[in-house]
Formats: C-alpha cells, sequence, structure tokens
C-alpha cells in the first residue's frame, strides 16, 4: 500500500486518538486499545516507510500515549477507590437489566410465598422447617417473638451469620455458569423463604416488630441477595447471549463482570452481619429510630446501585460504552489454535481444557444425560431390586465421594451382582467414548476418523477396567482409582480417536508421572470443589421442589429422590471423567513434543519455505 494511501486511510482514526489524549479523565481500557492500535500502525510504518514522516508522527502518537498510562497508574489505595467510585457503577449500569431482573423474580417469589401460606399454613413447616416453626411460635408464646436473635453471643453469631450469608450469596453467583438456570432456582428459593417468613408474623400479628426487627440487617442483607441472583444472571448471560462473540469469549466477559457485581456485595454482609449479630437484638430501641434506620438502608442500596451508576455514566458516558462487537482481534483470540505439537505448561493444558468443554457444551450436557440415563436404566433393569434399596446415599453436604462410591461399587454392597456391575460399565464406556471424541475434535481441528470395530473395542477396555475398579470394596477402591485413573483417561483419548496403542498409553502415563499426576490431582480438587457446590445447590433444590410436588406418597417420593439422585451423582462424577479425559489427552501432545519432538521437527523441515518481503510472509 501506498504511503498517501497508508494515511488517507487511518487518518480519521489518529484524529480520535488525538483527541482522546487531550481529554481531562482518561479511561484506561480505551488508552490501551488505542496504545495496542497505535504500535500496530507504527509496525506497519517502520517496515514499509522506515524514512518517512508517517513513522515520525506514529513513534509520537504512540510515545504520548504510553506516558499517558503511566502518568495515569495510581497507588493500590487509589485503584481500590476508583473501583467503588467509577469501576463497578459503570459495570452495575451496564447489567441494569439483569439486576432488574433479579429483583423482579424475588419479588414474584415473595409474592408466591405470601399466596401460598395463605392457601396452606403447613407450608411454613416445609419452607422454614419444623424445628424452626415451633421454636418461633414458643417464643411468642413467652412474650420474645424475637429472642432467636439474642440466642448466642454477639461475636460468634456475627462469625457464623457472615460467612453463611457469603457463602449463599457466591453459591447463588456461582451457578449463573449454567445458563443463569441455577441462579434463578436459587433466587426464587430464597425469595419464597423469605415471604413466608415474613407472612408467618404477619398471621401471628406481629407484623410490626417483625418487620422492625427483621430489616435491620435484612435491608442489607436481602438486597445483596438479589445483587448476587444477578450477578449469577450477567455470567448466565454470556453463554445465553453471546452476540458477535463466541460463547466461551462471552460468557469470560460476563463471568468478569459478574464477579465484580458480587464482590461488591461483600461489605453489604459484613455489614449485615453485624447489625444482626449487635443491633438486631435491641428490640427495646425506639420503633420510629428503627424504622428511620431500615429506611437508610434501603435508600443507600437504591442510591448506590441505581441512582449513582447512572450519574457516573452521564458524567462520562464514552468511558461506559460496551462493546457491542467483537474486534477482529478479538474474534481471532477465540478461534485460539490449541497447536499439539507444542511443550505446554499446566495453566495452558487447564486453560485449554476450559476451552475444549466450553466450544463442546451442548455435546457434554448431551453426553451426560444419555450416559446418566443409560447407566440409571441398566441398574434398575438388571440389578434385580427394588428401586428403593438399590442405592444408598448420605446426605451429609461433604459426603460426595461417598455416595459416588456407593452409586458404583458392586461388591461394596450386597444385592448387587454381574447385572450391576454391567451397567457401570455401560455408562463409562459411553463416557469414555464422548470424552475421547471430544478432545480428537478440538485437537486435531477436525472430526476424528469414523468409530470403526477396532476403536469400539479398544474404549471398551479403558471402560472396564474403570468398573472393576469401582467394584472393589472401600480402601481398596480408592487405591485402585489413584493407581489406574490417569492411565485410563488417557488411554480412553488414545483409543477413541485410534491414534496410539495401550503400551504408547501407559508407556507416556508413567514415563510424565509427575506430570499427568500433578494435572489429574489439581483437577480433582477443584471438581470437588465445584460438584460441592452443585451438591448443595442443584441437588438440594431439586429434591425440594420433588418434596413440595409429591408429598402424600412416601414410597413413590423415596424411588423417585433414588433415581434422580443416581443421576445427578452419575452426571457430576462423568463431567469429572470427561474433564480429565480431555486434560491428559492435550498433556499427551505436550508430553510427545517434550519426548520426541515432533513440531520442532516439522519446523526444521520448513526452514527457508516460506517466501517473505521485507518482513512479512507471503502465500
Amino acid at each position: 500500500m501506498r504511503e498517501t494511501e497508508f494515511i488517507r486511510k487511518n487518518e480519521k482514526k489518529w484524529a480520535e486518538y488525538e483527541a482522546a489524549l487531550k481529554k481531562d479523565k482518561q479511561d484506561p481500557k480505551k488508552l490501551g486499545e488505542l496504545y495496542v492500535h497505535t504500535t500496530d500502525d507504527l509496525s506497519y510504518s517502520r517496515t514499509f516507510y522506515p524514512n518517512r514522516s508517517v513513522r515520525v508522527y506514529l513513534n509520537g502518537l504512540a510515545q504520548r500515549t504510553f506516558l499517558q498510562i503511566y502518568k495515569g497508574r495510581r497507588g493500590e489505595a487509589r485503584r481500590f477507590i476508583t473501583f467503588w467510585t467509577d469501576e463497578l457503577p459503570r459495570i452495575l449500569y451496564r447489567h441494569r437489566r439483569s439486576l432488574l431482573v433479579a429483583l423482579i423474580l424475588f419479588a414474584i417469589s415473595m409474592a408466591v410465598g405470601v399466596i401460598s401460606y395463605r392457601i396452606d399454613p403447613q407450608f411454613a413447616e416445609f419452607i422454614l422447617g419444623d424445628g424452626y416453626v415451633a421454636m418461633t411460635r414458643e417464643n411468642i408464646r413467652s412474650g420474645d417473638p424475637m429472642a432467636i436473635y439474642k440466642s448466642q453471643s454477639e461475636f460468634d453469631m456475627f462469625l457464623a451469620i457472615t460467612f453463611n450469608n457469603i457463602y449463599v450469596a457466591f453459591k447463588t453467583f456461582v451457578m449463573g455458569a449454567f445458563f443463569a438456570v441455577g441462579s434463578i432456582f436459587i433466587l426464587m428459593s430464597n425469595g419464597v423463604m423469605v415471604g413466608v417468613f415474613q407472612y408467618f408474623f404477619v398471621d401471628q400479628e406481629l407484623f410490626r416488630e417483625s418487620f422492625l426487627t427483621i430489616w435491620i440487617h435484612g435491608a442489607l442483607e436481602i438486597s445483596s441477595i438479589v445483587i448476587a441472583g444477578g450477578a449469577g444472571l450477567v455470567m448466565g448471560s454470556g453463554l445465553l447471549f453471546p452476540g458477535t462473540y463466541s460463547r466461551v469469549r462471552a460468557f469470560g466477559r460476563s463471568a468478569r463482570d459478574g464477579f465484580k457485581i458480587m464482590l461488591g456485595t461483600v461489605p453489604l454482609f459484613v455489614i449485615a452481619g453485624f447489625l444482626e449479630s449487635f443491633l438486631t437484638r435491641q428490640t427495646q430501641l425506639d420503633d420510629s429510630l428503627r424504622l428511620v434506620f431500615i429506611l437508610l438502608c434501603f435508600a443507600f442500596i437504591l442510591w448506590y446501585y441505581w441512582y449513582y451508576p447512572r450519574l457516573v455514566v452521564t458524567r462520562q458516558p464514552e468511558a461506559d460504552a460496551p462493546d457491542r462487537h467483537a474486534t477482529r482481534n478479538e474474534r481471532l483470540a477465540t478461534d485460539l489454535n490449541l497447536e499439539p505439537n507444542r511443550i505446554k505448561m499446566i495453566g495452558e493444558i487447564l486453560t485449554e481444557t476450559m476451552l475444549v468443554l466450553g466450544r463442546n457444551i451442548g455435546r457434554v450436557l448431551g453426553g451426560l444425560a444419555l450416559a446418566a440415563i443409560t447407566f440409571c436404566g441398566l441398574t434398575i433393569t438388571l440389578s434385580g431390586q427394588r428401586i428403593e434399596n438399590l442405592f444408598v446415599f448420605s446426605n451429609d453436604p461433604v459426603s460426595f465421594f461417598y455416595n459416588v462410591y456407593a452409586m458404583l461399587s458392586t461388591l461394596g454392597f450386597e444385592g448387587r451382582g454381574v447385572g450391576f456391575f454391567l451397567a457401570v460399565v455401560a455408562g463409562f464406556y459411553l463416557l469414555v467414548l464422548m470424552g475421547g471424541r471430544l478432545v480428537g475434535r478440538s485437537i486435531l481441528g477436525e472430526t476424528p476418523r469414523r468409530l470403526t470395530r477396532g476403536n469400539l473395542l479398544a474404549s471398551l477396555l479403558p471402560a472396564l477396567l474403570l468398573a472393576a475398579c469401582f467394584a472393589l470394596p472401600g480402601g481398596w477402591m480408592a487405591l485402585a482409582i489413584f493407581l489406574v485413573l490417569p492411565f485410563l483417561c488417557l488411554y480412553a483419548y488414545l483409543a477413541a480417536t485410534g491414534q496410539s496403542d495401550l503400551k504408547t498409553a501407559f508407556r507416556y502415563c508413567y514415563t510424565f508421572l509427575l506430570s499427568n499426576y500433578g494435572l489429574f490431582l489439581l483437577l480433582g480438587l477443584l471438581g470437588f470443589f465445584a460438584f460441592f457446590l452443585l451438591d448443595t445447590s442443584i441437588t438440594q433444590l431439586v429434591f425440594g421442589l420433588l418434596n413440595w410436588m409429591i408429598s402424600g406418597n412416601s414410597v413413590l417420593l423415596y424411588a423417585i429422590n433414588v433415581v434422580v439422585q443416581a443421576f445427578l451423582y452419575f452426571t457430576y462424577f462423568g463431567l469429572m471423567l470427561i474433564t480429565w479425559i480431555i486434560a491428559l489427552g492435550l498433556n499427551f501432545h505436550s508430553n510427545r513434543e517434550r519426548h520426541e519432538a515432533l513440531g520442532l521437527k516439522e519446523a526444521i523441515k520448513n526452514v527457508g519455505r516460506e517466501r517473505r518481503l521485507r518482513g512479512l510472509e507471503m502465500e
């Protein structure tokens, strides 16, 4: 391109950059984009117009941009203040519709709770628990309906309440990763609970006392729960409405914004915990004083989360304009080439594992559902036992490992024979095929070869061996799983894609023992925390809905609960198994490059083959 054409094509953009640099208030994101674009143009001018004035001009523009960026850098305290006064309000304004939807859902759920209580007062026992309702009735009879807030020491109560509220809010936010459905469920269940709780006191003719006591801390606490639900909706919106971005890229952007919104609720929960522990118990305070305090708390929420973001954006609207369309560089970044013939660090492999899962989320969820249905159907059909006796699960919140063991072990429980073992093999077989093919599709950059009889038979071996490990009782099962599961996951990938044999899988698994086991254990630890959140949110929510809908037939309810719990736990474990297969498949290529240097040899062969013109490769 001629110099005059280059200038004519970019002069409007450079003029905009000049104008942006002259402003008193600078948007850091805009400055960063300006610097990247300017240096790109400068590199081009250095290549094609090294002795022309356009290079000198662009060099000066890049220098000014650089100085503006680093001149604007402030200390950590200033950045902390800027987060609360500028960054978070802009994010709140950008996602105001998601927050409004969360508020509407919560309000509707409160109304559902009130109406349900009016129809059937026994609904309070179901939602709040028999013990809590009985204790509250006893407190009412004793003349101190709010005695529950005085039952613990202030400091112990503060720690317990604050931790629990932050945990509930974080769980509400994280469940937004499931297309926002999890956040909606938790938000609505909390709304129903608040509606029932408040109307219970209305029914006891204690509305004024309950309102002036509960909402001293509830104004901030409940508002923060709604905001955390809105943060979950923000995260899920990236998956539901990616726009021109890839779904993975859109999810990353929305998750980052949602996390910042969630982070903004933490001080509110700390303050609410302090108020509930130290101030709510002071029921002897004047009613007008308590009412004014409650109204001030609501006014603060309304000001900071509704009015102030609009004020910030009005003062400097250009800094808030969201990127509605992906730039070319961002779209290229989403089409990340996994580059199998390259040595990678463990962080890169974890990132690419999440990328493969994100790219194939529809196939993963569909395959997991098919495998779980197959497993449940075959165990019921082939085991020869009654459904309610088929599985024995624990209700302990941290019993995930035991419940997986109770679901899959053949020899560890009486009455499970060959039929049960074959059902476990069938479920694992589908997971092995899906995991291997998914990572093969992503790594190889094309649809792997059609499954042959050899591939199908080879994929059966890891499923059989894995089922055999789970068939063992107790500690023997744990030892067998630890010793062979990384090898089985690696071989599952190689067998499903037809790339290698059993001997190669064994050699690469145990030759690079530290790399494979480090990745295996790290993903296992992350998976445990993820599934703990799933188990304490989705599982409990599903069972709560089932108990609500099927309240008359206890035998039928228990049988359905057993099947649903088996389905969910098999799905959770299946997702973990597929993640291991993908990660160890990616790690195999990295280790093979480290051992055989296939990519390096190919690059050496291609040295001198590319034609170049002034530093640029020619096709």
